[in-house]
């Protein structure tokens, strides 16, 4: 059963897949791909935000899919 090369591809497959799962509930936020984690800034600004990001508000965060299917939304 174990030398099936098919069998051992589905078992890495579905370890992967739940590893991901426990990753995505324990650390449900991730940074925001639009402002890049909440680093937006204007080259003058010396490092002060020059306005918020439309998508996470200037956190610099957003939840991950699976925790948000999971329930884990903040």
């Amino acid at each position: 059963m174990w030398a099936d090369p098919n069998v051992r591809a589905v078992l890495v497959l579905l370890a992967f897949a739940a590893a991901y799962v426990l990753y995505a509930l324990i650390w449900p936020f991730t940074h925001c791909g639009a402002c890049g984690g909440g680093k937006r800034t204007a080259p003058q600004s010396q490092g002060r935000y020059w306005r918020k990001c439309g998508r996470c508000g200037g956190t610099g965060k957003k939840i991950r899919l699976l925790a948000r299917m999971f329930g884990r939304n903040p």
